[in-house]
């Protein structure tokens, strides 16, 4: 992956028109864009920049029927190849009154955008999503492909592209 994009982006990131700087007009129109017209790209990993990071309560299908749950949701940028400047969600389920389980992907994403540092408690006020935004990472990009009710793929149509994992902090400051 862009070992000279990487080493572009550290030595950059103080620059007044670093692509680390703070929010740039634009990105609220892709995440628009994205949820009339899901992104799809390949598989795999990519350089990935947070540019937006907020709890929202989800409508969704789970074990017990339909129900509403609290997830963290990132919006990523694509920051190298063709596909630069897509844009992807990350989807993160949060645990129950407020707590953050030491095992979920929430907590270990967490803990790589704090430079690998554990939280003083694991309640979500002191783990702000806030802590993501404006940092490079290195993360994994995978496919949804919804299933019917009946269990069969819906159509290609319905898929879509999300990030999956982080791997790394490339660029940032873990403190802010």
């Amino acid at each position: 992956m862009g070992e000279a994009l990487r080493e572009g982006l550290r030595e950059n990131s103080g620059s007044p028109i670093s692509p680390i700087s703070p929010y740039r007009k634009g990105h609220m129109d892709k995440i628009e864009e994205w949820h009339e017209n899901r992104t799809k790209v390949p598989p795999g990993k990519y350089l990935l920049k947070c540019i937006k990071a907020g709890k929202a309560s989800v409508w969704h299908e789970g074990q017990g029927g339909w129900g509403r749950s609290e997830k963290i949701i990132l919006w990523f940028e694509i920051m190298e190849g063709e596909h630069l400047g897509k844009v992807l969600p990350m989807f993160l389920p949060l645990g129950n009154n407020g707590k953050v389980p030491q095992g979920s992907k929430y907590f270990t994403a967490w803990c790589i955008a704090n430079g690998l540092r554990r939280p003083p408690r694991t309640r979500l006020k002191e783990m702000p999503p806030a802590k993501f935004q404006n940092k490079v990472y290195e993360g994994e990009v995978v496919d949804v492909k919804p299933r019917w009710i009946t269990g069969r793929e819906q159509p290609d149509l319905f898929q879509y592209s999300r990030v999956d994992i982080l791997y790394e902090l490339v660029v940032g400051d873990p403190n802010s």
